[in-house]
C-alpha cells in the first residue's frame, strides 16, 4: 500500500496526524453523514476543527481512470477548494488530500477541510413556506459572480451552499462539495442556465431566483425564467423516466 499526501502547508504540522488518516478514521471523529460516503468532524491533535470526507470505494473501472488520466474526488476537491478561494469565493479551508493506491491503483480517498458553522440554505428557502427573499436574492447574486469568474459548481443544490447572518444582518455563504466543479473563461448562456436550473425543484423559489440572475446578468427576465423551467421540466422527466426503468429492472432480476 502506498499513501500520497497532498498538504495545505499552513497545516504542515498535521503531516503526520494526516498520513494516518485511512488507519484511524473509522474509530474517530463524529459522524456527520452516512451515505456512500462518509462524512465526519475530528478534532487535529492541536485542536483544530476539520471536516474528513472519505469517498466510497469505486469500480475498478473508475479507479483506473483516477490512477491514471484524471484526478481522484478527494484531490479534485482540495484543488477545487483552493480554486474558488483564489477567485474570491468562500469555501471551508482545504487542508490536505489522502490517497491510498495499491499496485498503482486508488483503493481510497480521503478530503479534509477545517469545519465551517454556516448552515444549509435549504430549511430557510425550500423547507420554508414562505422562502426568504433576501437569502433567495443573494443566492441568484452568488452565482452570477460565479459565472462571471467563469466557474461552475457541479452540483449547486442548496444543502452545498451554506450561509451565516452577522450582527450587522449582512449574509455570507460558502460553498461545499465542491469536487464536480469546472473552470473556464467565458460561459455560454445555456451552460450558465443548465447549473442555474439545478439549484432547486422549488417553482416559485426558482422563479424569484432566476429573475434575479438575469436582471443582474442583464439577460430578459420572463425569457430566462422560461428557459430554465423547460430544463427543469426536461431533467425531472428523465429522472423518472430513469427511476421507472430502474423499478423495472430490479423487479425482473428478483423474479
Amino acid at each position: 500500500m502506498k499513501t500520497f499526501l497532498k498538504i495545505n502547508p499552513q497545516y504542515n504540522h498535521l503531516q503526520s496526524y494526516l498520513s494516518e488518516m485511512p488507519a484511524t478514521f473509522a474509530d474517530s471523529g463524529e459522524t456527520i453523514f452516512r451515505g456512500r460516503n462518509e462524512i465526519k468532524r475530528m478534532l487535529a491533535p492541536d485542536g483544530t476543527e476539520l471536516v474528513v470526507k472519505h469517498f466510497a470505494r469505486l469500480p475498478l473501472f473508475r479507479r483506473l481512470i483516477y490512477s491514471t488520466v484524471s484526478r481522484s474526488k478527494a484531490r479534485r476537491a482540495f484543488d477545487f477548494g483552493n480554486r474558488f478561494i483564489s477567485l474570491g469565493f468562500n469555501t471551508p479551508t482545504p487542508v490536505a488530500c489522502v490517497e491510498i493506491s495499491s499496485k498503482g491503483i486508488l483503493t481510497d480517498a480521503y478530503f479534509v477541510c477545517l469545519h465551517s458553522d454556516f448552515t444549509p440554505l435549504f430549511e430557510p428557502l425550500v423547507n420554508a413556506d414562505r422562502f426568504d427573499t433576501a437569502l433567495a436574492d443573494n443566492v441568484a447574486a452568488l452565482m452570477n459572480n460565479l459565472h462571471r469568474s467563469g466557474a461552475i459548481h457541479g452540483d449547486p443544490n442548496l444543502n452545498n451552499i451554506l450561509y451565516k447572518v452577522s450582527d450587522d444582518g449582512s449574509v455570507a455563504m460558502t460553498l461545499i462539495d465542491t469536487n464536480r466543479s469546472h473552470f473556464g473563461r467565458k460561459l455560454s448562456t445555456r451552460r450558465r442556465l443548465k447549473n442555474l436550473m439545478r439549484v432547486s425543484h422549488r417553482r416559485d423559489l426558482m422563479q424569484r431566483i432566476v429573475g434575479r440572475y438575469a436582471e443582474l446578468s442583464g439577460l430578459d427576465p420572463a425569457k430566462t425564467i422560461d428557459k430554465v423551467f423547460k430544463m427543469l421540466e426536461h431533467f425531472e422527466r428523465n429522472r423518472r423516466i430513469r427511476h421507472r426503468l430502474k423499478s423495472v429492472l430490479l423487479r425482473r432480476s428478483s423474479d
